[in-house]
């Protein structure tokens, strides 16, 4: 990288206090400005499912009665008054006229619209470049995934003091008081600062859509279809290893066996919010394996975002004898305390350069929803959400493959149940709309039946009539009597006859008409509402199935979105439809131009 320039990063302002006080043990405290962003902020979480958990109640607690300097249990604030507040100033927003919201909305735009424009770009060697998240995090309470032990902790947020920016020699350093101003032309961050919780690094980097970034992408996608084709070279390479004289590297061979059977993380690559004790293939202790009488293995230990994996598998013996020896001399650490993910790399590069532990999950993702998408046979003329579903179950196939299990939400239930109302609601409207349709074709013929009688009745007295004026000119000539009257009269009639004859002609050709049309009306409604309850029995069973998988994940990060543009230009199906428009944007690298029918 030859050269960065950007206006740094958008620091928000500090919270602004209103004096406010509480009661703590029934005595009147005033709040400092800090006491009071954390007493505000704790009101707002009232009425969630967060504050019922002792956990997070308690790690909330413990950080308010550090900054107040005495203890404060949770129950001994009085949050009433300050939830009452908040409570109406939600009221008051919510009660603003349309004008006034539209008002408002409207100026939060502009306001995002500037502050995108002034801190959203950098120019990386001449090329401007969209970043990921230009605002850094503003002091609140610390959420966490899963069952993170520092849920309900204060986190708080850097200001200018905390924040380094990285920039070339040549760029003009943008107004605030920062830590420090530097140039690393090594790596491509763009303002980075430590985390005052977690105490770890974090950064902001160009978007997921810069060109740069894309390259990287691409770079590891093509990586990951190298690895497919020397896998068994690889696989061969572990294997020999796995038996080496030397303790590092039969320990390094056993967690790369590890990465490569059971798709485990490397262990010592942990999101930067997650502080609790998640661990991977190089982080396992002896507590985490249980070697079974039947020569199987059981795994058990959280994993990503806390979430327990607990996992049976069939292994190399030799793998199996590796780990019996390192969990015996383990003394309570990990079984594999000089490996990490540079020495895994290290090892790998020696078979094949540029290999990690995220190449191997990239590669079985990519393949298993490749081999999932061959597997279920798709109509090019079937429907789009036919697609979509087979398309997700191809992406579920990768989330299980990389172990992306989740904690099933609190309110998936209640989802999965509305889900499951509105097919039944859809089955008894389909259900009404053919029952109306036939009411409607039935009325219809109904008053066809009786406009027919009618009309053929008339032409039967008209029938009739004209028999008797017949008959009264014969009379009338057998008479010498006069006839023309009669005979014009007689004219008159057989023409009323005739466009009597008409008119039933054109009442039953328009019935067959409307009927046709009722029919072909209730057959297309028929296909609508099948359609509709198709619809939503594929998503309750894509809820199903996937209610314990993050499918987000390995779509984001491991499935090579190269695999889906080609399937969909098989079936007829824009891959667009099933990523979003994030991703879409990220991935736009795979097909830049719009599809043909938006190009005409």
């Amino acid at each position: 990288m030859e050269s960065m320039h950007h206006n740094g990063v958008m620091v928000p302002p500090r919270y602004e206090p209103q004096g406010l006080s509480v009661k703590i043990k029934g005595e009147l405290h005033k709040l400092t400005p800090e006491e009071e962003e954390r007493v505000v902020a704790w009101a707002k979480k009232i009425g969630t499912p967060y504050v019922e958990d002792p956990v997070f109640a308690e790690n909330f607690h413990e950080d308010l009665s550090e900054l107040m300097g005495f203890k404060v249990l949770p129950g001994d604030i009085d949050y009433t008054p300050i939830y009452k507040m908040v409570v109406a100033e939600r009221e008051r927003k919510k009660n603003l006229d349309k004008e006034e919201k539209k008002r408002l909305r409207d100026q939060r735009k502009e306001e995002r619209e500037a502050n995108k424009e002034k801190y959203g770009w950098a120019t990386i060697d001449g090329e401007r470049c969209e970043l990921g998240n230009y605002m850094v995090e503003p002091s609140s309470i610390f959420m966490g995934r899963g069952e993170h032990p520092y849920r309900g902790k204060w986190k708080e947020g850097p200001r200018y003091e905390d924040v380094e920016l990285n920039l070339s020699p040549d760029a003009e350093v943008p107004p605030g008081d920062w830590k420090e101003v530097l140039w690393d032309p090594e790596s491509m961050w763009i303002a980075r600062w430590r985390d005052k919780l977690s105490g770890k690094i974090k950064y902001v980097w160009p978007h997921d859509s810069s060109p740069i970034k894309q390259r990287k992408e691409i770079e590891k996608f093509d990586k990951a279809i190298e690895l497919r084709k020397n896998l068994d070279k690889i696989q061969r390479f572990i294997a020999e290893n796995l038996k080496h004289g030397d303790i590092k590297r039969r320990k390094t061979a056993t967690v790369c066996y590890l990465i490569d059977e059971l798709k485990f993380r490397v262990g010592d690559e942990k999101d930067e919010d997650e502080e609790a004790d998640t661990v991977g293939a190089s982080s396992l202790r002896a507590e985490h394996i249980c070697i079974n009488d039947d020569g199987s293995v059981t795994f058990d230990f959280l994993g990503k975002d806390s979430v327990r994996l607990l996992l049976t598998a069939e292994l190399d013996k030799d793998v199996v004898d590796n780990l019996q020896e390192f969990m015996e001399n383990s003394d309570g650490n990990t079984l594999f305390d000089e490996v990490n993910s540079s020495v895994v790399s290290e090892f790998l590069d020696e078979v094949m350069e540029g290999i990690s532990a995220k190449v191997f999950r990239t590669c079985y993702a990519t393949e298993a929803v490749e081999s999932k998408l061959k597997e279920i046979e798709v109509d090019p003329e079937a429907p789009e959400y036919v697609k979509k579903h087979v398309a997700t179950l191809a992406n579920l196939e990768a989330a299980i493959t990389c172990n992306h299990k989740r904690t099933i939400s609190a309110s998936w239930q209640k989802s999965l149940d509305r889900q499951k109302e509105r097919l039944k609601e859809r089955r008894t409207r389909a259900r009404e709309n053919i029952r109306k349709y036939k009411q409607r074709i039935h009325d219809t013929n109904l008053r066809y039946e009786e406009r027919v009688a009618k009309y053929e009745a008339k032409l039967e007295a008209d029938k009739e009539k004209l028999e008797e004026y017949k008959n009264e000119l014969a009379e009338r000539e057998k008479a010498g009597r006069a006839t023309k009257g009669i005979k014009n009269r007689i004219k008159s009639k057989k023409n009323v006859i005739s466009n009597g004859r008409k008119r039933i002609r054109d009442t039953k050709a328009k019935h067959r008409e409307r009927i046709a049309k009722l029919k072909e009306r209730m057959e297309d409604r028929k296909q609508k509402d099948e359609a509709l309850i198709e619809k939503t029995k594929l998503q309750i069973e894509a809820k199903e199935l996937t209610k314990d998988y993050n499918l987000g994940t390995s779509l984001k990060s491991y499935v090579d979105p190269r695999v889906y543009f080609e399937w969909g230009k098989k079936v007829d199906y824009d891959w667009r439809n099933y990523y979003s428009k994030t991703l879409e944007k990220k991935f736009s690298w795979i097909d830049p131009g719009p599809p043909e029918q938006e190009a005409q």
